[in-house]
C-alpha cells in the first residue's frame, strides 16, 4: 500500500512538471511573436522589402527622345558645371537606388536624371528652310547699308605709332570711311571709354563711358566729322557694353531692306568684366543678322586671340593694322565687301552659276546642322557613361551591369544620330528642289 502511494505521488509530480513546461514553451512561442510583430520589426520589414523608384520608361525613338528635354538632374548640373564634367560632378549617384534593380530600370533612372535637351540642336535642322531670297525671281530689292562704328578710346589709344598718335589715326580713318560710304547709307558713332583716366580709381566711372557721338542717320559730312573732335582717349576699355550698344543702334533704323553691320576699332581687349565675344555673338544672331567686323590696332597676340573671336562669333571679318596706311586700306577694303553684299542684294540674279554657288553655302549649312547635332549625341553619350562609371567604382554595380548598360546608352547615342542624318537627307533634298524650281522659273521667262 505504501509503495502504491509513493508511485502515485511521482506521477502526480511528472504531470505538474509536464504542463508548467507546456506553459513555458507556449509564453516563448507568444514572446517570439510579440517581438516579431513589434513596431521595430515591422520598420525593419518594411525597409528590408521597399521597392525602387519607379522610373519611367526611357524613350527610345528618336522624336521622343527630343521631346523628353533634360533630365532633372542634369537641369541642375549645367547651371552649376564650369567646363567639362567629370565623375566628381555626379556625386548624387551615391544616392541612385541601383540596389536590386534590373539594368533597364537603372537605365530608366539614369536617364531620367541626366538625360540632356536636344532642341538646342535639333531645332535649327528640323526647322531649316533654304533661303534664296536674294536670288528671287520676281522681285527686286532695295538694299542699303546700315553700319554702327564703334571706336574705342581707352586711355592706350593716346600711344604713338610710326610717330602718330593712335587716336588720331583712328579718327582719321573713320573719317575717310564715312566720306567712302554708298549714297543712302546709315551710319553711327559710337565711343567707349572716353572718360575718367586709366587709374583704379575712375575704373567704374570709365566703364560706364559709353556714348553715341553720331545718332543713326544718313551720312552727311559736316556732322559726321564734327562728332570726331567730341572725344579723345581717356580710360578703360568697356567692349562688350559697347558692341551691345551698337547693337541697338543699328535697330533704330534696322529694317528688311537693311545689311547690319558694326564695325568695331580698338586697340586692346575688354577690360570691364564684360564678355564681348557673347555680345557678338547676340548680335550676329538676333533678327538684325548683322555682322561684327573689328579692326585691331596695333595688338600683342592676347589682344588679337580675343577680338578674332569677337569677329568670328559676330560672323565678321577681323584685320590686324599697325600702321595709317594699314588702317586706312583695310578699312576701305571692308566697306568695299560691304558695298559689293548690297549691290548684290539690289541686282536679280540670273545667273545659274551664282544660284548653284549659293546652293553649295546652304549645303554647307545643313551639313554643319547635323554635325552638331551628332556632336551633341556624343556628348549625351560621354556623361550617360560618367553617370554608370560613378556607380562602378563606388562598386554599386558590377562590371556586367556596367557592360550593359553602355550597350544601352550606345544603342540611344546611335538612334539619334540615324535621325539627324535622317534630317539631313531630307533638307539637303529641300534644298535641291528648290534650286530646280528656280532653275525652271528662269527658263520660263
Amino acid at each position: 500500500m505504501k509503495k502504491l502511494l509513493v508511485t502515485a505521488m511521482a506521477s502526480l509530480f511528472l504531470l505538474i512538471a509536464g504542463c508548467n513546461s507546456d506553459d513555458k514553451s507556449l509564453k516563448d512561442i507568444e514572446g517570439s511573436a510579440d517581438e516579431i510583430n513589434s513596431p521595430e520589426s515591422e520598420d525593419i520589414g518594411a525597409e528590408e522589402t521597399k521597392s525602387a523608384p519607379d522610373f519611367p520608361p526611357a524613350p527610345t525613338e528618336a522624336k521622343d527622345i527630343i521631346a523628353s528635354g533634360a533630365g532633372e538632374k542634369m537641369k541642375e548640373l549645367q547651371g552649376a558645371a564650369e567646363g567639362k564634367l567629370t565623375t566628381e560632378d555626379f556625386a548624387e549617384m551615391d544616392d541612385f537606388p541601383a540596389e536590386n534593380m534590373t539594368v533597364d530600370e537603372i537605365f530608366n533612372g539614369i536617364i531620367e536624371w541626366y538625360a540632356m535637351d536636344y532642341s538646342v540642336v535639333h531645332d535649327p535642322l528640323f526647322n531649316f528652310e533654304p533661303d534664296y531670297g536674294e536670288y528671287g525671281i520676281d522681285k527686286k530689292e532695295t538694299k542699303q547699308l546700315n553700319i554702327s562704328v564703334l571706336i574705342d578710346a581707352s586711355g592706350s589709344m593716346k600711344a604713338y605709332v610710326g610717330g602718330e598718335q593712335m587716336m588720331a589715326l583712328a579718327k582719321d580713318a573713320v573719317k575717310r570711311f564715312g566720306a567712302g560710304l554708298p549714297e543712302e547709307s546709315i551710319v553711327s558713332i559710337r565711343v567707349y571709354g572716353h572718360e575718367g583716366t586709366g587709374s583704379t580709381a575712375d575704373k567704374e566711372m570709365s566703364c560706364a563711358s559709353n556714348e553715341l557721338f553720331y545718332s543713326p542717320d544718313f551720312y552727311e559730312e559736316s556732322s559726321f566729322n564734327e562728332a570726331l573732335t567730341q572725344f579723345d582717349a581717356a580710360g578703360w576699355t568697356p567692349l562688350a557694353a559697347a558692341i551691345k550698344a551698337g547693337g541697338e543702334d543699328l535697330r533704330v533704323k534696322a529694317s528688311s531692306d537693311t545689311q547690319n553691320m558694326i564695325f568695331v576699332v580698338s586697340d586692346g581687349v575688354e577690360t570691364c568684366g564684360g564678355n564681348p565675344v557673347e555680345e557678338a555673338k547676340k548680335v550676329a544672331n538676333s533678327d538684325l543678322n548683322a555682322e561684327v567686323n573689328v579692326l585691331g590696332f596695333n595688338l600683342d597676340s592676347e589682344g588679337q586671340k580675343q577680338l578674332k573671336k569677337v569677329a568670328e562669333e559676330g560672323n565678321g571679318k577681323y584685320a590686324n593694322v599697325k600702321s595709317k596706311v594699314d588702317f586706312q586700306k583695310t578699312f576701305q577694303s571692308m566697306l568695299a565687301e560691304a558695298n559689293a553684299v548690297v549691290r548684290e542684294l539690289n541686282q536679280k540674279v540670273v545667273h545659274g552659276m551664282d544660284i548653284n554657288n549659293h546652293t553649295i553655302r546652304l549645303n554647307d549649312q545643313v551639313n554643319k546642322l547635323q554635325s552638331s547635332f551628332g556632336e551633341f549625341a556624343s556628348e549625351e553619350g560621354s556623361i550617360l557613361r560618367m553617370a554608370v562609371k560613378r556607380l562602378r567604382d563606388e562598386d554599386r554595380i558590377d562590371n556586367e551591369t556596367q557592360f550593359a548598360l553602355s550597350d544601352l546608352i550606345d544603342e540611344r547615342r546611335d538612334t539619334i544620330r540615324t535621325y539627324g542624318e535622317s534630317l539631313r537627307r531630307e533638307k539637303l533634298d529641300l534644298v535641291e528642289n528648290t534650286r530646280q524650281e528656280i532653275f525652271k522659273a528662269l527658263n520660263e521667262e
